[in-house]
């Protein structure tokens, strides 16, 4: 069960930014410290092999605990034995420890857990030294992004100038190792990608199957379910909130996470504009991913024209209709809610309800499709971006699950594809320190292992590569870094990584200063040519993402700061 919690946080446990409460499991850490303590007046009822595993599983899920906290607030109390609630006070309310100290408090354990935990693979549900050396690819990463980039956020007071918030630049390579070396070890212990013919049914199966004999290292697995949904073990609701409303679609609420355009942009597809910056004319709108678009683009979302198999639904979205389109594809796409101006209000119709036509001209059109857009029903169960996610779906689901916590496919903590990401950014940013072009030269190895796998085109990297980042974020940021980042974003979206690292890459107060509309990718009929258009517009509900630099260290929660006067507040709060 403290590989579940553990692995719950990993699942996306409150991102608290800066409210009063958030993530701080020390009643957690205080069981398995109480194991750490207890374990050995019982060594002499194990085998040492087996001992040597139960004490290597506690370190690690202590080491995921931190890590849950540390990547939030930064240094923390670091309560390593069990304390006695009668002891005065002033030995109970310890100080927070240095960020520096706190991340290599998760290095030891995660090295004690490489070492003694068990090596075999056989329960992907129980951490073993591969969850570890996983962790540790993770969080080592992690801090040495943060040594790297903190200087460039310009945070200043009590608890930076504590080294509570932040760290120095000279802690990036020793961190980069860390997570370099635990990379290697994985490989050397046998991962590999789940591979197959099929690109885009293989990447499907990553996600669907238990891949013990090349993929997963650590899942977290649901089920199994009793006789109502209520009264289960462990469960979640990601078919019903991913998939549109429908007959044995989603039966409730459907359609609460949206794809948008800045991802899927992301991958390679075909253009939609031209390089007049006109919309591209498709004659149907399945076109953009029936030619020429990567097996995992396909994957991972759900175009229109797609059949979605367990219903035998063919997903059908149509924003709308333009009588005609004279202009650019900026005239239909203005930076507002909704991309409403008067181009939109002279040419385009849409409608209030999915599946609706209008008479036009003399004549009748369809209008909105089965999955949207309607402007009527909500930003919950149709489209509103064009798009819908398929990562995760399960494909072998009773339809009569598709309800509130009927899903019990497993959550992949840990999979060889991160690690690859991991590794690829790590040997990248040792690379830039040293000056070692072997490295860099290496980090595209293990890209191009994941794009192979994915079905994409190779990148080779750029020899002299532009500086993409002084302009836009005032630090260098060359292409080649930015593209092994757009990489991890392609390969990992929807497995909650992206929010963690825009922080630790400090890019995210630019990114979204003074909010940022997301946008969509939405069909059209042009009724004049009788052909159809993609246009990014802005989402139809206006809602702007903003990031404060302060967020980069979340609150530490409130009730904990009055409980403990030695606890610093982070600085910005």
């Amino acid at each position: 069960s403290s590989a579940a919690s553990a692995a719950g946080e990993a699942c996306g446990r409150g991102l608290s930014y800066g409210d009063s409460w958030g993530y701080w499991p020390y009643d957690r850490i205080r069981d398995i410290n109480n194991m750490i303590e207890q374990l050995p007046n019982y060594k002499d009822n194990y085998k040492e092999e087996e001992y040597n595993a139960l004490m290597g599983e506690a370190h690690f899920l202590r080491a995921f605990y931190y890590f849950g906290i540390v990547k939030r607030y930064g240094g923390v109390p670091l309560v390593d034995k069990v304390m006695d609630p009668k002891a005065p006070a002033d030995e109970l309310q310890l100080p927070r420890s240095t960020e520096y100290d706190s991340w290599k408090f998760i290095y030891n354990d995660l090295k004690f857990a490489m070492e003694n935990a068990t090596s075999s693979k056989t329960e992907l549900g129980r951490a073993n030294r591969y969850a570890a050396a996983a962790l540790m690819s993770r969080a080592m990463l992690y801090a040495g992004s943060i040594a790297k980039y903190s200087q460039y956020i310009a945070t200043t007071g009590e608890a930076v100038d504590k080294g509570l918030m932040t760290m120095s630049e000279e802690y990036a390579e020793e961190f980069f190792q860390y997570s370099y070396d635990a990379c290697k070890f994985l490989k050397e212990a046998g991962f590999t990608l789940h591979d197959g013919s099929d690109k885009e049914k293989n990447y499907l199966e990553v996600f669907l199957g238990e891949n013990s004999a090349d993929e997963d290292i650590f899942i977290k697995q649901y089920g199994p379910k009793t006789t109502t949904p209520w009264n289960t073990n462990l469960f979640h609701c990601w078919d019903a909130m991913v998939l549109p409303i429908g007959t044995n679609l989603s039966s409730s609420v459907g359609a609460a996470i949206q794809p948008s355009w800045e991802l899927i942009s992301l991958f390679e597809l075909p253009a939609v504009t031209d390089e007049e910056g006109n919309p591209v004319r498709f004659d149907d709108p399945s076109e953009i991913w029936k030619n020429g678009m990567e097996p995992r683009c396909r994957a991972n979302f759900f175009f229109s024209g797609m059949t979605e198999s367990v219903s035998g639904t063919v997903i059908d979205v149509q924003a709308g209709v333009y009588t005609e389109y004279p202009g650019s594809a900026a005239d239909g796409t203005e930076e507002v809610a909704g991309s409403v101006n008067d181009y939109t209000n002279t040419y385009r119709h849409r409608m209030a309800q999915p599946l609706q036509s209008k008479e036009i001209g003399g004549q009748t059109y369809r209008v909105s499709g089965a999955h949207g857009l309607a402007e009527g029903v909500g930003d919950e169960g149709y489209t509103y971006m064009g798009t819908f996610i398929r990562k995760y779906v399960d494909y072998n689901i009773n339809p009569a699950d598709r309800v509130l916590f009927g899903s019990s496919q497993s959550w992949k903590v840990f999979r060889y594809g991160e690690i690859l990401c991991n590794w690829a950014e790590a040997a990248y940013e040792l690379g830039l320190i040293r000056g070692d072009a072997a490295l860099k030269q290496e980090a595209f190895e293990h890209v191009n292992e994941l794009r192979a796998r994915a079905g994409a085109t190779r990148h080779e990297m750029v020899g002299a590569p532009a500086d993409l980042g002084t302009e836009k974020y005032g630090f260098p940021i060359d292409e080649n870094l930015q593209y092994i980042r757009d990489e991890r974003a392609r390969e990992l979206c929807f497995e909650n990584h992206r929010i963690f690292d825009l922080r630790r890459w400090r890019v995210a107060d630019i990114m979204f200063q003074d909010g940022m509309y997301t946008h969509a990718l939405l069909p059209y009929y042009v009724i004049s040519e009788g052909k159809w258009i993609y246009l990014n517009e802005v989402n139809s509900h206006g809602r702007k993402v903003t990031f404060d630099k302060k967020w980069y260290y979340e609150q530490m929660p409130g009730g904990e700061i009055s409980k403990n006067p030695n606890i610093i507040r982070n600085d910005g709060y």
